[in-house]
């Protein structure tokens, strides 16, 4: 029997995951030593050699080189883990992990109501003015005006996956509206993963239409809610072009990877009328930059930014922070097909 006292294995994890896990990895991964270390490749990488720690978790910061090469040598013969806190792995390099006999890990399902309820959160807010009203009203303004109803309008929901079923199905049977599903899968595809048939699919989620032609959809939407994953064919899929095929009445919130949109395309498109506003809670650089000055989106007054928390809740944390240590827990074991690996 392990000794109370023994350390079964270092891992370093970095400094904004370590602050939301801390409670959580104290207590139910006691048995390990934890070593914070800045997010920053070149000191992650001196952190993981100093510890000849094998065991990464790791944000959503990009690692090219270095991290890699430290986690190969202290591994020896044996695996590395890279255990991401959440679902996204664009951050990874997949490559570099397969050469180097890195692991990676996910932590899926783990954040889709907290996505879902921030993104429904953003669209009424949106939708209602919600922060201009409270502005004016600390201002000292008492200037009631009107706003809409979201009941019996068209929701777009462009990326067809778990979170933005779940958002499609609480629009649809919470709150009245209609919904338009845009996803590149097939629906024989997506119905394939599902094992029910077309009418439950239509019914569960409730969705009117499922498409795979984006012109079509953004024609047919009031309001456009973006959940597609990050990949080399989808960054800046939503273009100046694209943009436009949108009416200029309709409503944008962006809660899935801020590389889906191009943001001055954006700007513009909002300054100029063709866009009536956005809520955007991810964006292409991590904190906030705009690509120029000239087009910062902090200064439109038809925008809701939040940075980046549509996640960042004490539920969701709680769960991918277990989903971490059960992969952990699993890797020392040796049961990998028990790991909820990408690679």
């Amino acid at each position: 029997m392990r000794k109370e006292t023994e350390v079964r294995e270092t891992i370093v994890c970095t400094e904004a995951q370590f602050v939301k896990g801390e409670k959580t990895f104290r207590e139910h991964g006691s048995g390990y030593k934890w070593i914070r270390c800045p997010e920053e490749e070149g000191a992650l990488a001196r952190c993981v050699r100093d510890n000849a720690a094998r065991i990464v978790i790791l944000g959503v910061y990009r690692y090219r080189d270095r991290l890699y090469e430290a986690l190969r040598d202290c591994a020896g013969q044996g695996p590395a883990l890279i255990a991401r806190h959440g679902v996204g792995y664009d951050g990874v390099d997949l490559e570099r992990c397969r050469e180097g006999n890195i692991m990676v890990t996910i932590t899926p399902g783990t954040l889709d109501q907290s996505v879902a309820e921030h993104t429904i959160a953003l669209m009424l807010a949106l939708v209602r003015d919600i922060p201009a009203l409270d502005r004016s009203m600390r201002a000292g303004r008492f200037a009631p005006v009107v706003t809409e109803e979201v009941a019996g309008k068209t929701l777009g929901v462009a990326g067809f996956g778990k979170i933005g079923r779940r958002v499609a199905a609480v629009a649809a049977h919470g709150l009245g509206m209609k919904v338009v599903a845009f996803d590149s899968l097939t629906l024989d595809e997506q119905l394939g993963g599902e094992s029910i048939g077309e009418e439950e699919f239509y019914r569960r989620y409730g969705i009117q239409e499922y498409l795979n032609d984006y012109r079509r959809f953004a024609r047919s939407i009031d309001i456009l809610s973006i959940h597609m994953p990050a990949a080399e064919q989808t960054l800046g899929f939503f273009d100046a072009r694209r943009l436009s095929a949108l009416k200029p009445s309709a409503y944008l919130i962006n809660t899935g990877r801020g590389s889906l949109i191009e943001e001055e395309a954006l700007y513009d498109a909002l300054s100029a009328g063709k866009l009536k506003a956005a809520a955007l809670d991810v964006f292409r650089s991590e904190p906030y930059v705009p690509l120029s000055e000239a087009k910062d989106l902090r200064r439109l007054a038809n925008v809701i930014l939040t940075p980046h928390v549509a996640s960042n809740t004490q539920e969701a944390n709680f769960r991918v922070q277990q989903n971490i240590l059960q992969n952990i827990e699993r890797f020392l074991d040796g049961r990998y097909d028990e790991m909820t690996r990408i690679a």
